[in-house]
């Protein structure tokens, strides 16, 4: 049996058939596979920005603080521990800075790509309505 065959006198939805629905709402339990460019724009400019300064931030006041630990613990074992534990959360923040630096990034691309791709099905559409098929006598052009 095909998608559109009758079971039980109805004809069964597709999965991926298209409910009505306004901006932004989701209908039937389905997906919403849209797109938001501005909320992508928006979010790699958190990542980039906000995000990213508050990280910085975070780091450079743990080193203040462990600096001043490490000094006043000089001479101590507790001092070379946390020497070595400074020195792993530098690694970690500069980490994090990276993949947040990534992240901003990808969704920078993605953004473009999905910009490019509705541009492209907007085109194709635009074909479409200059060039109809059916508009011979008989409903076709009949070449």
């Amino acid at each position: 049996m095909g998608r559109t065959a009758r079971r039980g006198g109805r004809t069964p939805r597709r999965p991926y058939a298209p409910e009505s629905a306004g901006p932004g709402e989701r209908r039937g339990g389905g997906s919403d596979f849209g797109t938001d460019s501005a909320q992508k724009k928006a979010a790699s400019g958190k990542l980039a920005g906000e995000i990213k300064t508050q990280t910085e931030n975070a780091g450079k006041k743990s080193d203040e603080e462990t600096a001043a630990a490490i000094t006043g613990f000089a001479g101590w074992d507790t001092a070379a521990g946390l020497k070595t534990a400074e020195e792993t959360w530098n690694k970690q923040v500069k980490n994090l800075l990276g993949r947040l630096a990534t992240e901003s990034h990808n969704l920078g691309i993605v953004r473009s790509l999905y910009l490019g791709r509705e541009l492209e099905v907007y085109e194709e559409f635009q074909l479409l309505k200059r060039q109809p098929p059916f508009n011979g006598p008989n409903g076709w052009q009949g070449r």
